[in-house]
């Protein structure tokens, strides 16, 4: 298994390409407490827009490299499709350091007898397709708080800004709903919904500041909890309170980027 270290020319590449400079932000908590204190972790982030990923572990690994984590072992919670791709199905294997998925509780036995120190998962999933990029877009599912409860590890929520940039929004007419029809039904309720589409531009240009920001979070949920009747209900509730402080953290980061913008004569 690939340890952060073991990434660490390729994500010097992606850096390079991607991103002009990289740093956490003044609003996050401290993430090498997080790590010297905590040896495995769930890690939940944010989406961005399609090609936020790119961003996204280029942040985290950034800042794991820097803050004590070069020898945690990452793994990656990845959308199924991707590894049916002809030349995307290898980067994928690379980086999420797994050949096909798990379902949940092989991704928790990997943490409990693998070696894997560190579950990444991005709960927007395809959902960031439908949104702007920026603000935090409804989660697909809850079950990453039923993994960080088998597991026993809490949440480290991660979110990144600058790939917002990387937003390619295209208005989609209703003129085309009897052909959108076709397409899986929360797909087709979401462009109903939203009536736009934000796919990847055909060239990522560099972000000047891509910033990430850390909160540790603490299910209130117990692992008996798993056994209740209204298990669903509170893990949809958890998942929301993940959701809230995940938006918080944008607004928070966007904010203080808007206070420090110059003001004109």
């Amino acid at each position: 298994m690939r340890t952060v270290e073991d990434y660490s020319l390729s994500m010097a590449f992606l850096k390079k390409a991607c991103a002009k400079r990289v740093s956490l932000h003044s609003s996050s908590e401290d993430i090498q407490q997080i790590l010297l204190k905590y040896p495995k972790l769930v890690v939940a982030m944010n989406h961005g827009p399609m090609a936020g990923p790119v961003a996204g572990s280029i942040a985290m690994m950034d800042q794991y490299s820097k803050n004590g984590g070069s020898q945690r072992v990452p793994m990656i919670i990845a959308w199924r499709g991707f590894y049916h791709i002809p030349v995307v199905k290898h980067l994928i294997r690379y980086m999420s350091q797994v050949k096909m998925p798990f379902n949940l509780d092989g991704f928790v036995k990997q943490v409990a007898e693998k070696g894997v120190t560190d579950l990444f998962v991005m709960p927007e999933g395809e959902n960031c397709t439908y949104g702007n990029g920026r603000d935090i877009e409804p989660f697909l599912s809850p079950r990453f708080i039923e993994m960080a409860l088998k597991t026993g590890t809490p949440i480290l929520i991660a979110v990144h800004t600058g790939s917002e940039q990387w937003s390619n929004i295209v208005p989609v007419s209703q003129k085309l709903n009897p052909l959108l029809k076709f397409l899986p039904k929360k797909s087709y309720q979401r462009i109903k919904e939203t009536g736009k589409i934000n796919v990847a531009p055909l060239r990522l240009t560099s972000i000047p500041e891509l910033q990430v920001s850390f909160r540790l979070y603490q299910p209130t949920m117990k692992l008996s909890d798993l056994e209740k009747e209204n298990k669903w209900q509170l893990l949809q509730e958890e998942s929301d309170n993940v959701r809230e402080i995940m938006q918080q953290q944008v607004d928070q980061m966007v904010l203080v980027e808007l206070l420090d913008l110059p003001v004109s004569a």
